[in-house]
């Protein structure tokens, strides 16, 4: 498999086979919509490792017996602004999209509204979770702690997470101000992608667990985990390269898991290796994530919506039209994949080591294949063949 080789394939039969195949290990419908549309979702963005390799994620945590496929989130407690939603051990695709709707449904009276979550595993791409706010003329943050991946800043030891963090404001014409990033140099995709494309990671991000030195050759740490592309493990420490990474870094934790009443700091969450020693059935382990948030704010509440849009195609406008440097452009965060989205192209790129593994080892164990997964597809659909 090549790390740098994609294929064009129809979005529709990607969330198609995500979603039969969801639902062949015992996924309700409901359940399988919501992996589905958010690995579609980054593939609509072009975020290739937002795709369909994150399904690795929730794959691994189902074989090791500690996630409850079956399962329903559940509201445990609220008030007009506020709740706090228990994963019940399902996926994070179920809980975040349950703790979206509620916020979104009580801002749109209290103005701001802010749900936890916790006891839940991986959600993938925060950037399709945010976005439901977008669609309803609202704001909206929302992040979840991780499996220990990062060193403090000056350490030599995982402890921090490399959480994801999404952000998007209402827009008019321009595209909207949309951060999307992740408080971390790395995670498990990039030790993957540097690996297999046989090229340096974009820092000396490595720490050598016994000299401490700094290095961007992963190699000598990667740990491939068989029949997976994206998913690896390493065991090097990960470096946070700047005091502001490291600050980030650790607002978000204390917003996902230590002011969140389910929350488990990163601290104390399994790793990585722990999750491949529960697959083969040699521990017992918790979940995934620590604990979640989604923040939304409904500017309609406070003034014209209108106007609000009026600002930020101002100031996108006003930003875009900076004086680039030689050689350089100025466009937003986000803007590329906005665009992407707006146009709604039916044929998105897909990794050849996330397809390949995720028809060869996941569909394959409950009986399907991609050649019979896509004439189910063109079956139930004539026109798409």
């Amino acid at each position: 498999m090549s790390a740098t080789e994609t294929r064009t394939e129809s979005i529709h039969f990607l969330e198609y086979a995500i979603k039969r195949v969801w639902m062949a290990a015992g996924a309700s419908e409901t359940h399988a919509d919501y992996v589905a549309t958010a690995i579609g979702f980054g593939h609509r963005q072009g975020k290739l490792n937002q795709g369909l390799g994150v399904y690795e994620c929730i794959d691994l945590c189902l074989i090791g017996g500690g996630l409850d496929i079956k399962a329903v989130p559940e509201v445990v407690s609220e008030g007009p602004a506020w709740a706090v939603v228990d994963g019940k051990r399902s996926s994070g695709y179920y809980a975040l999209n349950v703790m979206a709707d509620l916020a979104i449904e009580k801002a749109r009276t209290s103005g701001i509204a802010i749900v936890y979550g916790g006891n839940h595993y991986d959600a993938g791409s925060f950037s399709a979770y945010v976005y439901k706010a977008y669609e309803q003329n609202m704001m909206a943050m929302a992040s979840n702690n991780t499996v220990p991946l990062a060193a403090p800043f000056g350490g030599m030891e995982n402890q921090l997470s490399c959480p994801p963090f999404d952000s998007i404001a209402p827009s008019g014409e321009q595209p909207p101000v949309w951060t999307s990033i992740k408080f971390g140099e790395f995670y498990d995709a990039d030790i993957a992608e540097s690996v297999l494309q046989q090229k340096p990671m974009k820092g000396k991000w490595c720490i050598d667990p016994e000299t401490g030195e700094t290095t961007d050759d992963a190699r000598p740490y990667a740990k491939p985990i068989e029949g997976y592309g994206r998913l690896w493990d390493y065991t090097c420490a990960g470096q946070i390269e700047t005091p502001r990474v490291y600050a980030l870094n650790m607002w978000n934790e204390m917003m996902t898991a230590i002011v969140n009443p389910l929350g488990v700091p990163s601290t104390q969450l399994p790793t990585i290796d722990d999750f491949e020693q529960a697959a083969a059935g040699e521990k017992e382990v918790g979940t995934s994530v620590g604990g979640s948030y989604f923040m939304c704010i409904n500017p309609a509440v406070f003034g014209s919506i209108d106007a609000m849009k009026q600002r930020s195609d101002a100031y996108v406008d006003q930003i875009k039209g900076c004086k680039p440097r030689p050689g350089h452009s100025v466009r937003v965060p986000g803007e590329s994949g906005y665009k992407s989205l707006q146009q709604g192209d039916d044929q998105i790129e897909v990794l050849t080591n996330h397809w390949e593994p995720f028809f060869d080892t996941i569909a394959s164990r409950y009986g399907l294949s991609e050649a019979q997964l896509r004439a189910e597809f063109e079956a139930a659909d004539p026109s798409v063949s």
